[in-house]
């Protein structure tokens, strides 16, 4: 199945690009996908996970606009187009 990773902010520029094709097997959960993302551009992986592999805090991810803490966190699975994002808060004043 085809999943879009956008992304936005520092991770746009640590890709060099907007968006991410991932081509993964049927019933991949979110947070796989995240780590294979990782796994294909480095760079954004570091940004994504911290040295002890775990996701790091301050990130809010969205399936297709929902946010997966809605769902099933990073279990949630993912089907043929969905979007998957992340962003950081945003802080303002």
């Amino acid at each position: 199945m085809r999943v879009t990773v956008k992304l936005f902010g520092e991770f746009r520029e640590a890709a060099g690009r907007d968006r991410v094709e991932l081509e993964l097997p049927p019933g991949t959960s979110c947070g796989q996908a995240l780590r294979e993302l990782a796994r294909r551009e480095p760079e954004v992986g570091a940004l994504l996970f911290t040295g002890e592999g775990r996701l790091r805090d301050h990130l809010h991810v969205f399936i297709n606009g929902r946010n997966v803490a809605s769902l099933n966190g990073l279990e949630t699975p993912l089907s043929e187009g969905d979007v998957v994002s992340f962003f950081p808060p945003i802080g303002g004043g």
